[in-house]
């Protein structure tokens, strides 16, 4: 009795499994649209079907080569349209794809290719389909939930969505696979998605799938939602997304490729993890990035619709949120914080310094601009403190990441107190403000006295060479009695020490102008000695002009940089500007030294 029951029970499991295999009907890709054409309703329906090419009946369905690039088959007359006017409603339906070789080359046999679908195309749990140069004038859908296509359909190696250069409108692409041993890769290549109507929309939502490769595609809507769950590599790149208002969800990705796209706004995202394996480019987000659920946030708030993206007045909505909303709402503060730090670790996890620098700086701003929020709200002191510091932290060193820019602010600080400064004397300028004066006093010396020029200048020098002479004539009379170490080893002190009065004075009888007084002079000669004259009294104001200047300059150097060594060579107001410009400095001097440490150790 009990072997019967088990026989029974066998060829129960047995008789189901055939009538699982008898019920899963087999077309050729020729059968399958001569019964679309065939149906009399204006509703296509089949489900539990494999579309299977038949090399000898579906050369229509031939593409050269697997690759997408290679499908660009230019020998291909693509004029003779298979225009479809019929809704098709299909349920686990799987179009099935077969490479072969032959004389010509490598070919793939079952390819949707150059059909038109004048109605809506509803796929429901299709996994694999190859498709190129179709056009959809109304919904496109694709909705998968069941991932495994092995267990109907035995020789399917590589289940996937394969659809390039096809023009759709209303589209809506879902596919959630859940722990298949076989899942769904998905592929959009030089596709161009346009709507015609306010209600065509644009959703890709792929969760759970081996792969999904979204490339070089052309995407203009009113309302884009980009969604990748869970999905083990996904490309996303070279797209062109052109919308007012653009939701990409990203979560749990173990390898994911984002960069060189195109927003033409602001891109709102849920903030989660990046694997360190995952590429994201910064640079194509020109218009930036916002947290999606702060938005959401504030939308339900202000509408009782939802989602955001279906307001009525959603550009208003998503201006006042970007421009005031996310400062002064808390709660979508912290959700911009949070997705602005998210990309600060990435990228600095994968040391790239230079980009997390970037997104640190807009995450200061922010920062900044809640500071003063909080001001507003609360006035002190403390709230005032932290919103300025935070502005002069901006201006000084780009917030710590920038310390080549704290040394041009000082630069320019140095030069602001210099020019003060130069308007007033000080003890390292010994003739101060009568520099000048002095320089006069000696061209008219000079053109009244019957001495060269030499001269004069010796005699202007004579209270410093006094001093030399005498320390020689002290040298020559006691280094009698001392020993001769002494004079052996001053004198050169002496001669080095009017050298210099002496080199420039022989300079000077060398280009003598005058030779005698200007009276003296011929009305002749007076023209052109007076040309000479007013050069060299030109050079001479120069050369005192810029004395004074770096005089001006060293001094707010040493003031900014060590508070005048404990000294402030100057008198009147400036001495007390000298005590605030050292304390600039030394504030300056140590955010200076903790950035540019803080980028030494990162």
């Amino acid at each position: 009795m009990k072997q019967q029951l088990i026989i029974l029970l066998f060829l129960l499991w047995f008789c189901n499994c055939f009538s699982q295999e008898a019920n899963y009907k087999v077309y050729s890709y020729t059968e399958f649209f001569d019964r679309i054409e065939q149906e009399t309703d204006t509703v296509f329906k089949l489900k539990d079907a494999i579309i299977k090419y038949n090399s000898k009946t579906d050369a229509r369905y031939v593409i050269k080569g697997k690759n997408v690039y290679e499908a660009r088959d230019k020998s291909y007359e693509y004029g003779n349209d298979i225009v479809i006017n019929k809704t098709i409603e299909l349920d686990n339906v799987q179009f099935l794809t077969t490479d072969f070789r032959n004389d010509n080359g490598r070919f793939s046999g079952g390819v949707l290719l150059d059909i038109r679908f004048k109605k809506s195309v509803l796929l429901n749990n299709t996994s694999t389909l190859t498709m190129r140069y179709c056009r959809f004038d109304k919904l496109f859908q694709i909705d998968s939930r069941d991932c495994n296509v092995n267990k109907y359909v035995s020789d399917v190696f590589d289940a996937g969505i394969d659809i390039s250069y096809s023009n759709f409108k209303d589209f809506n692409h879902q596919i959630y696979c859940s722990n298949e041993t076989s899942k769904v890769s998905v592929l959009y290549r030089d596709n161009k998605f346009k709507a015609l109507e306010s209600n065509d929309r644009f959703r890709l939502t792929n969760n759970g799938i081996s792969s999904i490769y979204f490339a070089e595609n052309h995407v203009i809507y009113e309302d884009i939602f980009f969604g990748l769950f869970k999905t083990e590599f996904s490309n996303v790149t070279n797209n062109i997304f052109e919308s007012g208002y653009i939701q990409k969800n990203i979560n749990s990705l173990n390898s994911f490729q984002w960069f060189d796209n195109t927003y033409s706004s602001t891109v709102f995202l849920v903030p989660s993890p990046f694997s360190s394996k995952d590429i994201i480019g910064l640079e194509q987000f020109k218009n930036g990035i916002s947290a999606y659920n702060g938005l959401m946030d504030y939308s339900l708030n202000t509408t009782d619709r939802y989602p955001i993206h279906l307001t009525d007045n959603r550009s208003e909505l998503i201006a006042k949120y970007m421009d005031s909303v996310r400062v002064y709402n808390e709660k979508a503060f912290r959700e911009e914080m949070s997705l602005k730090s998210q990309f600060y670790n990435h990228f600095r996890g994968r040391y790239n310094k230079q980009i997390a620098n970037k997104i640190y700086i807009e995450l200061k701003d922010l920062e900044t601009q809640r500071l003063k929020v909080v001001y507003d709200l609360n006035p002190g002191f403390r709230s005032y403190f932290k919103w300025k510091v935070n502005q002069f932290l901006k201006l000084f060193s780009d917030y710590g990441t920038e310390p080549s820019k704290a040394i041009v602010v000082s630069v320019y600080v140095i030069f602001f107190f210099a020019f003060i400064y130069l308007f007033f004397p000080n003890t390292w300028d010994h003739r101060g403000k009568n520099r000048i004066m002095d320089r006069y006093r000696f061209f008219l010396k000079y053109m009244n006295k019957n001495a060269g020029i030499h001269e004069v200048y010796l005699d202007e020098k004579k209270v410093e060479l006094l001093e030399a002479e005498n320390f020689k004539t002290y040298l020559l009379e006691q280094g009698k009695t001392a020993p001769k170490f002494f004079t052996t080893t001053a004198l050169p002190l002496y001669r080095w020490s009017i050298a210099g009065t002496k080199t420039f004075s022989w300079l000077l009888s060398k280009v003598d102008i005058l030779k005698g007084t200007w009276s003296e002079t011929g009305v002749s000669k007076q023209k052109w000695k007076s040309v000479l004259i007013f050069f060299a009294f030109f050079i001479a104001i120069v050369y005192d002009i810029f004395i004074k200047v770096l005089n001006a300059l060293m001094l707010s150097i040493n003031t900014f940089t060590t508070l005048g060594f404990g000294e402030i060579p100057i008198i009147g107001l400036p001495r007390y500007l000298a005590i605030i410009q050292g304390f600039i400095g030394w504030f300056m001097l140590t955010i200076f030294s903790v950035s540019l440490i803080s980028q030494l150790l990162n």
